[in-house]
């Protein structure tokens, strides 16, 4: 799990001062549905593991953003375990 703060941009803390939070979440969340291949291809090739569920939230009061990727179950050997 990775979490931030103070993520939003200049543009979108702009926005989100002028009432438009709610526009800027939506456009958060398109973005992240549309890198979500990409973002769980990273994960799985950085750690080896394959991603069983990736989860992505937003607000901007306060400005805080997660981003979750659910690794599969490994072994003792570091492989994937049985059934998983």
């Amino acid at each position: 799990m990775v979490t931030l703060r103070d993520s939003l941009t200049k543009s979108e803390r702009t926005l989100a001062d002028h009432g438009r939070g709610l526009e800027v979440l939506a456009m958060r969340r398109a973005f992240q549905e549309t890198m979500r291949e990409d973002l769980v291809a990273a994960v799985e090739k950085l750690t080896g593991r394959h991603v069983e569920a990736f989860l992505s939230d937003n607000l901007h009061e306060p400005d805080v953003a997660v981003e979750i990727f659910l690794l599969s179950a490994v072994n003792g050997n570091g492989n994937r375990a049985a059934g998983h």
